[in-house]
């Protein structure tokens, strides 16, 4: 039988922190005898406890600590940041606010080396989700900067790092471990180890010329750099922090679209100790950043199928085919209800998922489908694949929520009121060729949400993946006027979200 065992933390600690972009637990669950909020509507304002503008745009998570947050937005954008290819910028700021207001504390410069491009399909500068510990709080700029400042906005130290392209660490989240803070990154200039670089700037397909990524660590306090993980790791790796006989691992991989130049393909899991030791890898798989680990299992997929990969050996356990299989309960607009089962093959998708959208509850793993409006639940027992279809955008008329099935209107207006120029991807429906948010279990419920800002609330523990399975579809804002690629925070009994325009606190005042 395939369990996650759900340690349930104290009940200060589950209230009161989410500490970086994987939770407390460090797999984006939160187990509490706090209830949290289910339902509530941005556009009406119902159960809102707070929402406050932003100063500008960003894709970071939230980090909370007791009654501060942390998050990261560009500086100020202007005309001057368009270009031929759209809005590039590497400069952002760090913010520390209020938890009870929304109240900006104080705020820090993260100058960065390279321009990303701004609301980024995939990420930009912004995406890495600050660290916090309760005494220190470490910022990323994946432009090429990371710093470390006290609870009260002192800088401890800053850093800049050289960053590869614009697909540099386009999945991977910093974490502190044993006193190290860890990034992906390229070995320095001065390494000999380093490969040289060969490819012209910004050449995203270039199979050879570029230096390879790698894990690497530096001493918190002091940012002095402090071990590597020798075997790399691809910019499409978020990488998955587990527990292999009491010692912590990431589970982390190479390979993916673009032609990544770290070989060979494939998935390893290493230990976080001083020298970073490979337990075992999987070469020819062609997992990208859709991994997830419990205390037993490794959770990845390939082109076609789903891998259940013993966490000690990377052995095989199942492999359960995903690709043109399964069923699917579609809703009938017409009729206004949910039609019985049919065979899922009519999905007719390249992409299996969303980008970082898979997350495991149990003996079940889900994700956000690559066709829209579709989620995904693998009965890992079973084997059994099934999918349900979900309105992609929430409209609110006349003070009455409705929902729209495949109609939507898209929009990222910024906390500045600048327009973002460049890839219009950006402004899909939120399934398929795009990253979403990284989904979050609270108490057995699943927090997926989309670009347009839509989220859906999901039982996880619901013995059928059908209609009453899902427990709301809620909204971040109005539509056309709604865009993040941010994941929740959950502590204190709220959910904590960021668009590319506010700050949103959620849920009843405590």
């Amino acid at each position: 039988m395939f369990v996650i065992v759900l340690v349930m933390v104290s009940t200060t600690f589950a209230q009161d922190r989410w500490p970086e972009h994987r939770g407390p637990q460090h797999n984006y669950h939160l187990a509490s005898e706090t209830t949290y909020p289910t339902r509530w509507s941005g556009t009406t304002n119902n159960n809102i406890r707070w929402r406050s503008p932003l100063p500008e745009t960003g894709h970071s998570g939230i980090a909370v600590w007791g009654d501060r947050l942390f998050l990261t937005c560009f500086r100020k954008l202007t005309a001057d940041d368009n270009g031929p290819k759209g809005t590039w910028v590497s400069e952002t700021r760090g913010y520390c606010l209020d938890a009870n207001s929304g109240k900006i504390l104080w705020s820090c410069d993260l100058p960065g080396r390279r321009p990303n491009q701004v609301n980024g399909t995939f990420t930009d500068s912004t995406t890495p989700t600050p660290v916090t510990n309760g005494t220190h709080v470490w910022f990323v700029n994946a432009g090429g900067f990371m710093a470390c400042h006290t609870l009260d906005g002192q800088r401890v130290w800053g850093k800049e790092f050289e960053v590869r392209t614009k697909h540099s660490a386009k999945q991977f989240q910093p974490f502190l471990h044993d006193g190290r803070l860890y990034y992906a990154m390229m070995r320095d200039a001065v390494d000999p180890k380093r490969r040289p670089q060969t490819a012209s700037d910004y050449d995203k397909n270039s199979k050879t010329g570029w230096p390879w990524m790698y894990a690497r660590c530096f001493d918190a306090l002091t940012g002095k750099p402090t071990g590597i993980m020798p075997e790399g790791i691809s910019v499409h790796s978020k990488g998955a922090l587990g527990s292999l006989a009491g010692e912590t691992v990431l589970l982390h991989a190479k390979g993916g679209s673009h032609n990544p130049p770290e070989k060979p393909y494939g998935i390893r899991l290493s230990r976080l100790n001083e020298a970073h030791k490979l337990v075992w890898e999987r070469q020819g798989l062609s997992f990208e950043g859709t991994d997830f680990i419990d205390e037993k299992h490794a959770y990845c997929f390939d082109r076609n199928d789903f891998f259940v990969l013993d966490l000690a050996t990377g052995e095989t356990v199942k492999r359960i085919r995903i690709r043109g299989t399964g069923s699917l309960i579609a809703f009938d607009e017409n009729a206004g209800r949910y039609r019985k089962p049919t065979d899922a093959p009519e999905l007719k998708s390249p992409h299996l998922l969303t980008h970082r959208t898979n997350i495991g509850v149990g003996k079940y793993h889900f994700f956000m489908g690559g066709q829209p409006g579709i989620l995904g639940r693998i009965d890992i027992e079973t084997e059994q694949v099934s999918y349900l279809q979900v309105p992609v955008q929430v409209i609110v008329e006349n003070g009455k929520k409705k929902f729209s099935w495949s109609e939507f209107k898209s929009g990222d207006a910024t906390g500045s009121g600048f327009t973002v120029e460049g890839d219009r991807r950006r402004l899909g429906h939120g399934f398929g060729h795009i990253s979403a948010a990284t989904p979050i279990v609270v108490n057995n419920h699943i927090y997926f949400s989309t670009v347009l800002g839509t989220v859906y609330v999901v039982d996880a523990t619901a013995e059928l993946f059908d209609e009453n399975a899902l427990v709301a579809v809620n909204d971040l804002g109005m539509p056309g006027e709604t865009w993040t690629l941010s994941p929740f925070t959950a502590a204190g009994g709220h959910l904590y979200q960021r668009t590319s325009r506010e700050i949103i606190c959620i849920g009843e005042e405590r």
